[in-house]
C-alpha cells in the first residue's frame, strides 16, 4: 500500500532534510527504517507509564488522546505525529492513545531517532520546539486567567456591550465627574467637608462592586480625585503623580517584572509534569497527597494563582486516585496558597505589599514584622493541617462530600463542569529543576540582604537576578530550551506581569490621592474617636473593616492599596509599632478573599469541583477562622497596651 500522508516528501520536510548526497541517503535510511502497524478500533496504541520505545506518524484513521481518566482531551487527524518526546528523553508515557476506527501509524525505533538527534541537532530543536510552543500557549492561558481575577482583561471576551448600555453607562460616570468639576471645592482653601473625602471611596466601591473592575474603578477614582485637587488641569495632576510613583516604585516595578520571567521559565522548563509523576510513584494514602500538596504550596508560595494552576494539574489526579472528596482536596489547594504567599516576603503578594508599604509613610521591613502578627494566615494554615490530619470536625456541605465518596458515590459535587483535570502531559521536566530555582531564589535574597533599622531585609531583587542567572545554564544546557526560547520567556514572562504592575501603579496613585486632599487624616481622627481611648481595640477594627472592605471589592490588592496607608497612619498616631496594625490588613485581605465569592469561580474549575459547592464547603471554616482571628487581634491589642 502507497502511503497518502506519511510519504517520503513528508518524511524529508519532517527531518528537514535538504537535497545533498548524504541527506538523501540519510533519507534512505529513515524511510527504510519506518515500520507499518495496524490497531483496530478502541485497541490502545500507546498507554500511560508504558515504555517509550518508538514515535509514531499516524498515517489512516484518527486517534483519541485520553487522559488518566479516560476523558478525552485531542483528537488526532492523518498527517500528526506523537510519542516523540518520551521516545528521545526516555520517560514513560505520559498519555493514553487510543484508537477511533481502524488505525495505521508508521513506528520509528527509540534507537534510531536518538542517533538522528545526536548526529543532527537540528532534529532535537524541531522536538523541543513543538514542546516549547504547547507550553507557551498553555502560559498565555495561565497568564490571562491571573491577570482576570486581578481586574485586568487583555480583551479575551468576545461579549459585546450594546451602544445604549455603554452611552447610559458612561454618561452616569461622566455626569458625575461633571458634578465634581463644578462643586467640589479647593483643597488648598481650607478642609472640606467630609463628604468629599469620602465620596472618591464611596465612587470606587460602588463602581467596583457593580463592575467587578478592579482596575477600570481605581482609574476612573483616582481622576475624581484629580478633578477635586486640579479642576481642568486634571490631566496634568495624574501625569505627576504617575510619575512620581513610577519614579519611586521602580525596584517594586522591577521584582514584579523579573517574577513573571521566572515563573515562565519554570512552567517552559517541564518540571511540574515531573513533580506531579514522582508523587504519584511515591505516596501511598489521600492524607499523604495532601501533606505533599500543602508542602509543595509552602515552598511554591511565588503567586498564590500560580500554586493553585501548579499544584491542582500535580496532586488532583493523586487524591482521586485515593477517593479523596473533591471538595476537601479543593479546600487544601485552593485555601493554602494565598495563606503562604501572604507569610512570604519574596512572593508577588508579599512584594507589592512591601511596595505599598515603602510609599504610604512606612518602611519596606514593616512587611517583614508584620508577619508574625498575621494571625489568619498562621489559623489558616493550622485548620488545612487538620483538616489533612482528619482532626478537623466535618460540617455542612464537606460533611456531606465526605459521606457521598464513602458511601461509593462520584468523587465530585453535582453540577461540576469538568470533573477530570487535563494534562499537560508532553511537557515533563524534572523536579530538580523547580526545586533547585527556587532554592537558589530563597538563599540569595536572604544571603544579600540587609540589616536596616534593626530589621532584616532580603534583597529579593537581587535574588531574583541571580536566579535568572543560574536557571540559565540549568535549562539550556540540560536542552530544555534553546538560549533564543530563555530569552523570549524573560519577555513574555514580564508581557505577562504588566497588568499586576499597572494595577499597583494607580492604586497607589489613588492612595496618594486620597491622602493629598485629607481623607488620610479625617479617617485617622474618626478612628481615634470611635475607639475612645479603647486604643487596645485598634487592631481589631482595623482588621474588621478591612475584611469588610476586601470582601466587598473582592479585590485584596485594590484593598491594601487603601487599608496599608490608614494602618500605618493609625500606628503613627497613637504612637504604637505599625507591624500588629500592618497584619492585621494582610489578615483582611486574605479573610476578605476566602468571603467574597469570586474566586471560587477561578479555582473551582482549575481543582475540578462545582464553585458553589467548594464555597458551601469553605465558609462555615473561613467564618470560624475570621472569628477566631477577630479575638487574636482583641488580645494582641490588650497586651500591647
Amino acid at each position: 500500500m502507497d502511503p497518502k500522508f506519511i510519504t517520503r516528501d513528508y518524511i524529508r520536510d519532517f527531518f528537514r532534510l535538504g537535497d545533498s548526497s548524504r541527506e538523501k541517503a540519510l533519507l534512505d535510511y529513515i524511510m527504510s527504517h519506518l515500520v507499518l502497524r495496524e490497531y483496530p478500533h478502541n485497541s490502545f496504541i500507546c498507554r500511560m507509564g508504558d515504555e517509550a520505545n518508538v514515535m509514531y506518524f499516524l498515517e489512516s484513521g484518527a486517534a483519541n488522546v485520553l487522559s488518566k481518566t479516560y476523558d478525552k482531551l485531542d483528537e488526532l487527524q492523518p498527517g500528526r505525529y506523537f510519542g516523540e518526546y518520551a521516545a528521545l528523553t526516555g520517560d514513560k508515557r505520559s498519555s493514553n492513545i487510543q484508537a477511533k476506527g481502524a488505525v495505521q501509524v508508521y513506528e520509528l525505533d527509540k534507537k534510531i531517532l536518538l542517533a538522528l538527534s545526536r548526529a543532527h541537532p537540528m532534529i532535537y530543536g524541531l522536538f523541543l520546539k513543538n514542546v516549547y510552543v504547547q507550553s507557551g500557549e498553555k502560559y498565555q492561558k495561565l497568564t490571562r486567567l491571573l491577570n482576570a481575577r486581578r481586574g485586568i482583561n487583555y480583551g479575551g471576551s468576545r461579549k459585546k456591550s450594546t451602544l445604549l448600555s455603554l452611552v447610559v453607562n458612561y454618561y452616569i460616570v461622566f455626569f458625575i465627574l461633571l458634578n465634581v468639576l463644578l462643586f467640589s471645592p479647593n483643597p488648598a482653601d481650607g478642609p472640606m467637608h467630609p463628604v468629599w473625602f469620602c465620596s472618591p471611596v464611596v465612587f470606587m466601591v460602588g463602581y467596583m462592586f457593580i463592575t467587578k473592575r478592579a482596575l477600570e474603578a481605581l482609574m476612573l477614582s483616582t481622576m475624581y480625585i484629580m478633578i477635586i485637587i486640579a479642576k481642568l488641569n486634571f490631566v496634568g495632576a495624574f501625569y505627576t503623580h504617575l510619575l512620581g510613583t513610577i519614579t519611586e516604585t521602580v525596584d517594586i516595578i522591577l521584582m514584579v517584572m523579573l517574577m513573571g520571567s521566572l515563573t515562565r521559565n519554570f512552567s517552559a522548563s517541564g518540571s511540574i509534569n515531573a513533580l506531579k509523576y514522582a508523587a504519584q510513584k511515591k505516596i501511598k494514602s489521600g492524607g499523604g497527597v495532601l501533606f505533599t500538596a500543602f508542602l509543595s504550596m509552602a515552598f511554591i508560595s511565588i503567586d498564590e494563582y500560580l500554586s493553585v494552576l501548579v499544584n491542582g494539574a500535580c496532586f488532583i489526579p493523586l487524591t482521586d486516585e485515593k477517593r479523596v472528596p473533591r471538595e476537601k482536596s479543593a479546600m487544601v489547594m485552593g485555601m493554602s496558597p494565598g495563606a503562604f504567599c501572604i507569610l512570604n516576603p519574596v512572593s508577588l503578594t508579599g512584594i507589592y505589599i512591601t511596595g505599598m508599604l515603602a510609599l504610604s509613610g512606612g518602611e519596606k521591613e514593616f512587611f517583614i514584622g508584620a508577619i508574625r502578627y498575621n494571625f489568619g494566615a498562621m489559623i489558616t494554615a493550622f485548620f488545612i493541617l487538620l483538616l489533612i490530619m482528619g482532626k478537623l470536625p466535618l460540617a455542612g456541605a464537606l460533611k456531606k462530600a465526605v459521606i457521598r465518596v464513602k458511601e461509593g458515590g462520584p468523587l465530585w459535587p453535582e453540577g461540576t463542569d469538568n470533573p477530570a483535570n487535563e494534562e499537560d502531559s508532553a511537557n515533563q521536566g524534572r523536579v530538580m529543576n523547580l526545586v533547585l530555582p527556587v532554592l537558589v531564589l530563597i538563599f540569595s535574597s536572604i544571603l544579600t540582604g540587609s540589616l536596616e533599622a534593626g530589621t532584616f531585609q532580603v534583597n529579593v531583587l537581587y535574588g531574583m537576578i541571580i536566579t535568572l542567572i543560574f536557571i540559565f545554564p540549568l535549562y539550556c544546557f540540560q536542552r530544555y530550551m534553546t538560549p533564543d526560547q530563555f530569552f523570549k520567556n524573560v519577555v513574555y514572562g514580564i508581557e505577562g506581569m504588566i497588568g499586576p504592575i499597572v494595577l499597583f501603579i494607580v492604586g497607589k496613585c489613588f492612595a496618594n490621592g486620597i491622602e493629598e486632599i485629607g481623607f488620610s487624616a479625617w479617617l485617622n481622627e474618626m478612628v481615634e474617636r470611635s475607639i475612645q481611648g479603647q486604643g487596645w481595640l485598634l487592631p481589631v477594627f482595623i482588621f474588621s473593616v478591612c475584611t469588610i472592605v476586601g470582601a466587598l471589592f473582592d479585590n485584596p490588592w485594590a484593598m491594601y492599596a487603601i487599608g496599608l496607608p490608614v494602618a500605618i497612619g493609625v500606628a503613627q498616631s497613637m504612637s504604637q509599632p505599625p507591624a500588629l496594625y500592618v497584619g492585621a490588613v494582610c489578615a483582611a485581605g486574605l479573610l476578605g478573599n476566602e468571603i467574597a465569592l469570586g474566586d471560587i469561580f477561578f479555582i473551582g474549575p482549575i481543582l475540578g469541583v462545582n464553585p458553589m459547592s467548594y464555597y458551601r464547603a469553605k465558609l462555615p471554616y473561613v467564618i470560624t477562622i475570621a472569628v477566631l482571628t477577630f479575638f487574636a487581634y482583641g488580645a494582641a491589642g490588650w497586651f500591647s497596651f
